[in-house]
């Protein structure tokens, strides 16, 4: 239990922080010109970047992470 709900909080966590920070804090949409052209926030790019890190790496802790009801049998 406790290792799918990690792993489901990775992911989680990861894709909210994708979709913020590539929809809310990146360049706006639309606008062609060269002022525009910068993002909201100085590190949109590094935390869309380290939000795709974090939804991958919950497939390394569901693997990682040992089962309750597999320990339990042995």
């Amino acid at each position: 239990m406790r290792r799918k709900t990690l792993t489901l909080a990775c992911l989680l966590v990861g894709l909210a922080l994708v979709l913020v920070s590539y929809f809310f804090l990146s360049a706006p949409w639309g606008n062609d010109r060269i002022g525009h052209s910068n993002p909201r926030m100085q590190f949109a790019p590094l935390l869309t970047v380290l939000g795709v890190i974090l939804a991958f790496s919950s497939a390394i802790v569901y693997e990682l992470l040992p089962d309750r009801d597999e320990a339990e049998k042995q």
